[in-house]
């Protein structure tokens, strides 16, 4: 079963965008039907490694940025060769350029979801006891559809910032030799030079439907490799001695070196 948090949860981050909005033009409640919307459509669209496609995901918010106005040469579809279903979004609300642009980050790829593994149909958008049900609504699929449905605001209302704004929506999060971000830096860094980015992470809080917290997250964390090292005086696995060196490296707190010399 996948849960995505709270529904007004799931839609917190527009709280942190309103603000570059004319909020007098676009009524809330019109606000966040668009964003539902855009969500529902991402959720249901597979985008797993193995049977999914992010590029029809790509495709889809494309389509909803260039019926919202914007120039094609603005919203730029990005597919690494041999890999047609690792598709990537960039586009570009242009503002006065008084200030180097921003960058809105989020992936559109989601770990594989089992129907087996699930009480509810994981690739079908469901809203239950207000929660929203899915595969990807908390990663990553929510952000997506926040940076999409507010990029759609802006330009419906002709709002025009200091900065330029550019959205990516990417294949991969973290791995994969078509990772979507190192894909993109790596063969399309101009599209994304941005004085900062705005990724997923950080947190919020609603209580009886009343914001009490919008968090910010600075780092991520980053695996570590220890190298653990036991020595004693050796032997053969077929005649295995009480002082055998792999029960002691298991017995032992592993930042720690042992030798015969400490027993």
């Amino acid at each position: 079963m996948g849960l995505g948090g709270r529904c007004g949860a799931c839609l917190r981050l527009l709280v942190l965008t309103a603000a570059m909005a004319r909020a007098d033009v676009l009524p809330p409640l019109d606000a966040q039907r668009l964003a539902r919307g855009i969500f529902q459509e991402l959720i249901e669209i597979n985008t797993t490694d193995s049977a999914g496609s992010t590029t029809v995901a790509a495709e889809a918010m494309a389509a909803r940025l260039k019926t919202a106005g914007f120039a094609p040469q603005d919203v730029a579809l990005l597919t690494p060769d041999g890999a047609p279903k690792r598709g990537n979004l960039v586009a570009r609300l242009r503002g006065t350029g008084e200030a180097k642009p921003i960058l809105l980050l989020a992936h559109l790829d989601v770990v594989e979801a089992r129907p087996e593994d699930w009480s509810v149909a994981p690739f079908q958008f469901l809203e239950r006891d207000g929660y929203f049900y899915g595969r990807g609504t908390s990663d990553d699929k929510s952000m997506a559809a926040i940076w999409t449905a507010t990029l759609v605001r802006l330009k419906r209302e002709g709002f025009r910032p200091q900065r330029d704004i550019i959205m990516a929506l990417t294949a991969g999060e973290e791995s994969g030799k078509d990772n979507g971000v190192d894909w993109l830096v790596t063969k399309h860094r101009d599209l994304l030079n941005a004085e900062f980015c705005l990724n997923e992470g950080g947190d919020g809080h609603l209580k009886n439907g009343r914001r009490l917290l919008n968090g910010v997250q600075a780092a991520e964390k980053i695996y570590v490799s220890f190298a653990v090292e036991v020595r004693n005086r050796g032997g053969h696995s077929s005649q295995p001695r009480p002082d055998n060196a792999i029960y002691q490296l298991a017995a032992r707190h592993p930042w720690k070196r042992w030798s015969l010399d400490q027993q």
